[in-house]
């Protein structure tokens, strides 16, 4: 049986599916500053990675007019005057208690506590941050990165769940960690291990409290991305930032564990469009095509169930934590400046 437009009803069923699967696969030049420059951002060696450009260049996706120059030149001028604060001070506490001091106390950078989980565009980008001097536990490790890097610094970003903290890696200093959330100050890996729970098997393989390089963090930017892509209902630019973000680090579950509620949220999609009766355009009108197509719907949605699972079950071999208790940041921001408020009485 051949449809209104010549096509057999196999044909018609096939035509569906190679579409929806090429959506979900394409692996084509995607539009934009971005995927103008993937190729290259992926193939830059570690000490080409400019953070504070590359993380500029990642926010011109969701602010085209972004002048890219200009904040980084404003980057500079920060660096200029933190190295006004430590003078020829080699030594690493002098330094990220000087840095502590030109963003938290001079400058006033500081967490936005009315949107703990960033869910502002302007919280998950640092040129937010520069705009507002409040961010997110993204944003605000991510410009201490920038300028520690432009510093000469050996700061590096570690993994955590739902976080990022960093380590100013020099084995003359004891405590290395900088929660640069909390105000600059240090924790322990066992605070982290303990708050967030993070499984003994996480740390193992690699996915949490592990320095990664500068190539890895490449990934989290493409992740974080892909989330942005996702949320604005374009599952083609997402697919092929996750892949990128696992491919640069195949050991990060959190990733894992996004890309298989990716998968989900459209397998949810496709269902309900199966149970509303949606019917795919362009292709035919007679019924039994219809049908047809309705059955490939449903079995489109199965196959994003089990890559769904696939990541999910990839998460979890790696460790992946649980997710944070609710309101865990404004539980832990709350701590902080307690904890500051007894210091100054003691003092």
């Amino acid at each position: 049986m051949r449809t209104s437009i010549g096509l057999t009803i196999k044909q018609a069923v096939l035509f569906f599916l190679v579409f929806i699967i090429s959506i979900i696969s394409s692996s084509v030049a995607l539009p934009g500053e971005i995927s103008e420059s993937l190729e290259q951002l992926s193939s830059l060696q570690e000490n080409q990675i400019d953070i504070g450009r590359v993380c500029l260049l990642f926010a011109k996706e969701a602010y085209p007019d972004l002048d890219a120059d200009a904040y980084s030149k404003k980057l500079d001028q920060m660096v200029k005057e933190i190295q006004r604060l430590t003078g020829n001070n080699t030594e690493p506490d002098h330094r990220i208690r000087a840095l502590n001091t030109y963003l938290y106390l001079d400058q006033g950078f500081h967490y936005d506590t009315e949107d703990p989980y960033g869910h502002k565009l302007k919280n998950r980008y640092i040129n937010g941050l520069l705009d507002t001097k409040s961010g997110s536990c993204f944003t605000i490790p991510l410009l201490y990165l920038a300028l520690a890097q432009r510093l000469g610094y050996p700061v590096y970003p570690v993994s955590a769940p739902q976080h990022l903290f960093l380590r100013y890696v020099d084995p003359n200093l004891k405590m290395q960690n900088i929660e640069a959330t909390g105000g600059g100050g240090y924790s322990p890996n066992e605070a982290y291990i303990n708050d967030m729970e993070i499984p003994r098997r996480g740390i193992e393989t690699g996915a949490y409290l592990k320095a990664m390089s500068y190539k890895e963090l490449l990934a989290e930017l493409f992740a974080e991305n892909a989330i942005y892509w996702a949320k604005n209902h374009n599952a083609p630019k997402a697919t092929r930032y996750f892949e990128e973000s696992l491919r640069l680090n195949p050991k990060n579950a959190e990733v894992y564990s996004s890309f298989g509620n990716f998968y989900f949220e459209l397998a949810k999609y496709e269902l309900e469009k199966y149970q509303n009766g949606y019917p795919f355009p362009q292709v035919s009108s007679n019924p039994l095509v219809q049908r047809q197509i309705r059955t490939s719907q449903l079995e489109y949605r199965n196959i994003l169930i089990s890559k769904s699972k696939e990541f999910m079950r990839k998460a979890e071999e790696l460790g992946a934590a649980p997710p944070l208790p609710r309101n865990y940041w404004l539980i832990q921001e709350q701590n902080r400046k307690e904890h500051k408020f007894s210091m100054e009485v003691k003092q």
